[in-house]
């Protein structure tokens, strides 16, 4: 099921960049292979798929205040059977969607594969777990690769570079982490051939960062829904970054009934027990792939 690094930031991130409030997006145009290309081919998964995690998952990490960091979705993800999930294409709109759209490729089994013999090549497989080397500032973006080799997790971090990364790097070096790192980040480029259709993918939960009302911006006032939940928003989860926000994740049949809510939020949506309650909430969503847990990957074990 879930979030990117996506290649494309959902409205979300890009406005805790530009402006710390969340969004969503729009349905992108399918992706289609160019008479050039070999016809895109729809993989069966391999008998040793596990749904219930992730293969490959990129993360990015910042000196930002973790209430910030919470809306910066994955760089990319590969789930455990093999679907490459991606966010959909954000519209310059405001207030925009609360939650974005996910679509999903399945990758071949050539493909997953490539992958791999990307990572021994760059010499990345080798035991090492740092690929920082000398050139971090202080508050630079960090890239954490995260990828399953002979059915066990390997964790390397290192500088993303920016597409800055040397042409030929040496393997095992700072540079090779940049290269596996734009190889990763371009995926649905580099190996068009193994990737199937474009389809919509259907997230089966949610991370959810409650906080403050949004306030009105641009003399728009917010909308007022209730929350779905049996649980009340002010229990949910569990308190945050000092006791001013609440975490937590929403999954199985709560989750579909939450996402039906979600659908018809947008950014400036305030949300309430119910008529009768007063104090009003803000929610920030993070769609999730199994195996994530964004509130204690950010703000620690509860």
């Amino acid at each position: 099921m879930r979030l990117p690094r996506f290649a494309v930031l959902p409205a979300a991130a890009a406005l805790v960049l530009a402006a710390c409030t969340t969004g969503g997006g729009s349905t992108p145009v399918p992706l289609t292979a160019s008479p050039a290309e070999p016809t895109p081919v729809v993989p069966t998964p391999s008998p040793a798929a596990d749904a219930g995690t992730y293969w490959l998952r990129l993360t990015t990490w910042q000196a930002i205040p973790p209430l910030n960091l919470f809306a910066v979705p994955d760089a990319q993800v590969i789930t455990g059977d093999g679907i490459l999930v991606t966010a959909g294409a954000v519209p310059a709109i405001f207030p925009g969607p609360l939650v974005m759209p996910l679509f999903g490729q399945q990758v071949s089994e050539v493909g997953r594969a490539r992958i791999l013999a990307w990572a021994k090549e760059l010499g990345l497989l080798n035991g090492q777990p740092d690929f920082m080397g000398s050139g971090g500032l202080p508050g630079g973006i960090t890239g954490r690769i995260e990828l399953t080799v002979d059915g066990k997790r390997v964790t390397l971090s290192g500088l993303t570079g920016d597409g800055m990364g040397a042409s030929s790097p040496d393997p095992g070096s700072p540079d090779a982490f940049m290269e596996m790192w734009r190889r990763l980040t371009n995926l649905p480029t580099m190996m068009q051939a193994e990737l199937g259709p474009q389809t919509p993918f259907m997230t089966a939960a949610y991370a959810i960062l409650i906080g403050p009302a949004p306030m009105p911006q641009g003399g728009i006032n917010p909308s007022i829904m209730d929350w779905p939940l049996d649980t009340h928003i002010g229990d949910f989860g569990t308190p945050v970054a000092n006791g001013s926000a609440r975490c937590g994740l929403v999954e199985g049949a709560d989750a579909a009934v939450l996402g039906a809510a979600l659908a018809k939020a947008n950014q400036l949506t305030q949300w309430v027990q119910d008529p009768t309650t007063s104090a009003t909430f803000g929610l920030t969503v993070r769609p999730l792939v199994a195996g994530e847990d964004p509130c204690r990957e950010i703000f620690g074990p509860a």
